[in-house]
């Protein structure tokens, strides 16, 4: 059953497909490694002539621990991943939609209940019609860790771009983001999983569209970058993360569009 909501309405400029499939049993991931039980969760119930649907609120998932296993998610202990599980360097395409509440979010490693690590501080509440990104990363002492961020997509600009940027590499100096080498950097000493404490890094810059070739530099280095994506493309009303991960000698720069 094909339903259409009015999510984007709330999110002007979040230039997203405005369809949301609905599955009676699962909900799948953008890229089919994170699957919810849904079963009587989520679907139409009608209503004389008229349907109603049921609330949902939107999940994303990063497995960007290098030093991690394949990893399994459990939402209040059940096992919330599709077979196989979540290889490090994985993360959904696009949110996933879930029954809104409070969950108890842990990592293990895939195929067993051993936990790798969870959102400390008890259940999260996640609204209906909220954005949520929960990652797994590496600390630089190589510990696993994970993060549950609010994506508020209420405050982006309609006609500019949108983006934010994480430090998600354990091994990275602190560093300097620069949406093209040779500007002004827009982002300055960022440290490794430094929005996992410091929320304003979990909020969107706006830059007029264009394309740009991203480069990242060690603080004090004004010359060789540590990473580079070049030629990226960033649209007016669109939402977008781009995040360093890699392992010392092989870093890597990643652009992630929002989608639903």
């Amino acid at each position: 059953m094909e339903v259409r909501t009015n999510v984007d309405r709330l999110y002007q400029g979040l230039k997203m497909s405005k369809t949301m499939r609905i599955r009676s049993k699962h909900f799948f991931w953008g890229i089919s490694i994170f699957v919810v039980s849904a079963a009587g969760l989520a679907g139409c119930a009608k209503t004389g002539s008229s349907y109603t649907v049921s609330p949902v609120t939107y999940v994303s998932v990063m497995n960007l621990a290098p030093y991690a296993p394949t990893a399994d998610v459990y939402l209040n202990g059940q096992n919330a991943t599709a077979s196989g599980g979540i290889a490090s360097g994985n993360y959904s395409l696009k949110y996933g939609a879930l029954q809104p509440g409070s969950y108890s979010i842990k990592f293990t490693k895939s195929g067993t209940t051993d936990s790798l690590t969870g959102i400390p501080g008890g259940p999260q509440r996640l609204d209906t019609l909220n954005f949520y990104t929960l990652i797994m990363y590496n600390d630089t002492s190589h510990a696993n860790q994970a993060m549950l961020i609010h994506d508020d997509f209420t405050s982006i600009s309609t006609t500019n771009a949108n983006y934010r940027f994480f430090n998600l590499s354990p091994d990275a100096p602190n560093v300097n983001f620069y949406l093209t080498d040779g500007m002004p950097a827009t982002y300055q000493g960022r440290t490794t999983a430094d929005n996992a404490i410091y929320q304003n890094y979990n909020t969107f810059l706006s830059t007029a569209p264009a394309t740009y070739s991203f480069a990242v530099k060690a603080v004090g280095d004004t010359t060789v970058p540590i990473a580079t994506l070049a030629n990226q493309s960033l649209m007016g009303g669109n939402v977008y993360t781009i995040f360093l991960t890699g392992v010392k000698g092989s870093y890597k720069l990643n652009l992630l569009p929002a989608s639903y």
